[in-house]
């Protein structure tokens, strides 16, 4: 069989990371995480032993440059790109979905509500839930813009580039990953 991809996509507290680590171990695919390209760029490869450091002020300050200078979210997808021609990995990125053609990867996007979202990245970063959905609604808008402003999608809310739209908000882990699995076995039967 040859190397396939898969782009899973999602907003904050969807349940892509985790996700993402499994389907990587199930189909033994290298896993890259767009927005741990996208920190390491910005804040150095310590900002990666924090999993919650775009909800803290660090990512803010972040939001700031990404907003002024789009060259480094290029980047990202540049180097996203690249592996995607490659083959073999487990791409978890808000943007590959929409800008790789054709048949390079099974397009999967998780969605949930945004007081589960808060209620999940509180617990993960140990903060109140009313923080946690701040934090999120405003990520949320200013990364739409940086979007919509360098690509010309709307993130989240064009969901045709999708094989897969999967509300995570009433599932556990172990139920997606069932139903993405399933999905993920039947698209291969039949490439």
């Amino acid at each position: 069989m040859r190397k396939f991809n898969i782009c899973l996509s999602g907003l904050t507290g969807s349940g892509k990371s985790t996700l993402a680590k499994r389907l990587a171990q199930k189909y033994n695919l290298r896993r890259v995480s767009g927005g741990d390209i996208l920190k390491q760029l910005i804040g150095g490869k310590e900002s990666l032993r924090d999993p919650g450091w775009w909800e803290r002020d660090t990512g803010k300050a972040a939001m700031e440059v990404r907003k002024r200078d789009h060259t480094i979210d290029l980047e990202v997808d540049r180097r996203l790109s690249m592996l995607a021609e490659e083959g073999g990995y487990v791409l978890d990125s808000w943007t590959m979905a929409y800008l790789l053609k054709g048949d390079k990867c099974v397009k999967i996007f998780l969605k949930a509500d945004i007081e589960v979202r808060a209620r999940r990245v509180s617990r993960r970063d140990g903060i109140s839930f009313e923080e946690a959905l701040e934090k999120i609604r405003q990520k949320d808008e200013e990364t739409y813009m940086i979007y919509r402003e360098i690509y010309g999608f709307r993130l989240g809310e064009d969901l045709t580039p999708f094989h897969l739209v999967l509300d995570t908000s009433k599932l556990g882990q172990d139920d997606v990953f069932e139903i993405v699995t399933k999905f993920v076995d039947a698209w291969l039967r039949r490439a």
